[in-house]
C-alpha cells in the first residue's frame, strides 16, 4: 500500500493554480467535471507510480449544497484553499474494505466506477471508505485500478499539458493532526506503514505534503 494522491479544494481553480505555480513551480491539467458538482484538476507527477495532487473546485454549487459531501466541501473551502482528503492505493480492495468494516463496524462503501477524462479516456477503478475518510480528513480512503497500464500511459501527456516549472516526482510524506476517530486510527488498514507524521498539537486535518521534485524535496503548505 502507498500514498496515491492528496486532494486540495477551493471554490475556484484560480487561487490553487496561482499558489502552486508561484510558490512551487507546479502546473495543472485536465479540468474534468464530476457528477457530484465538482471539477477535478490534476498536478501530475513524473513517476510510474502515477501519484498526483487532485484539485477539486466548484462546478455546480446548487448540487453540492444538496448533499452531505457537498455541504462539507463548501464549508471547508469557504475561506480559501484547503487540504480535504487523501487516498492510499491497495492491491486488494475487497480485503481492505473488509478490514475497514471490521475496524469501524460501518459499511465501507465499496464502490466501482470509471474515471473519464476531458479527452474521453477512461480507466476502471474501485474505492472503499471514501465517506468515512471524507468526514475524518485524516484517515485515507482506498483505491485500486483495473487498468494500471492505461493509467500510467496518461502521465507523459499530462506532464506536457501541465508544463511544470519544477517537476514533482513523488509524494513522500504527509503531515497531519491526530485523527478524530481515536479508536480507529491505530487499526486503519495500512496506515502504520505509510509515511505520515502526526503532530499531536495540530487539528484533525492534513497540514502539509512533502513532495520530491527534480530540484529536491519541497513541502506544500496552504495559507
Amino acid at each position: 500500500m502507498r500514498i496515491d494522491h492528496v486532494i486540495l479544494g477551493a471554490r475556484t481553480i484560480e487561487p490553487l493554480r496561482e499558489l502552486l505555480w508561484d510558490q512551487y513551480g507546479f502546473g495543472i491539467t485536465d479540468g474534468s467535471p464530476n457528477p457530484d458538482g465538482t471539477t477535478s484538476w490534476v498536478v501530475p507527477f513524473d513517476t510510474p507510480d502515477v501519484q498526483y495532487l487532485e484539485l477539486l473546485v466548484t462546478h455546480d454549487e446548487r448540487r453540492l449544497a444538496g448533499e452531505d459531501f457537498g455541504r462539507l466541501f463548501l464549508e471547508r473551502t469557504a475561506d480559501g484553499p484547503d487540504f480535504l482528503n487523501w487516498a492510499a492505493l491497495t492491491d486488494d480492495i475487497e480485503s481492505t474494505a473488509r478490514e475497514v468494516e471490521a475496524v469501524t463496524g460501518a459499511d465501507p462503501d465499496l464502490f466501482r466506477g470509471e474515471s473519464v477524462r476531458a479527452d474521453g479516456g477512461s480507466v476502471p477503478w474501485a474505492e472503499a471508505a471514501f465517506d468515512l475518510s471524507w468526514r475524518s480528513r485524516v484517515l485515507p480512503f482506498f483505491l485500486s485500478y483495473g487498468d494500471p497500464r492505461a493509467r500510467a500511459a496518461r502521465v507523459p501527456g499530462d506532464l506536457r499539458a501541465a508544463g511544470h516549472r519544477v517537476c514533482p516526482t513523488s509524494l513522500r510524506r504527509l503531515e497531519t493532526g491526530p485523527a478524530p476517530e481515536r479508536d480507529w486510527a491505530d487499526r486503519w488498514p495500512g496506515l502504520a506503514a505509510l509515511d505520515v507524521l502526526v503532530d499531536p498539537a495540530a487539528g484533525p486535518r492534513i497540514t502539509a505534503v512533502h513532495v520530491d521534485t527534480a530540484e529536491g524535496e519541497t513541502v506544500v503548505r496552504l495559507p
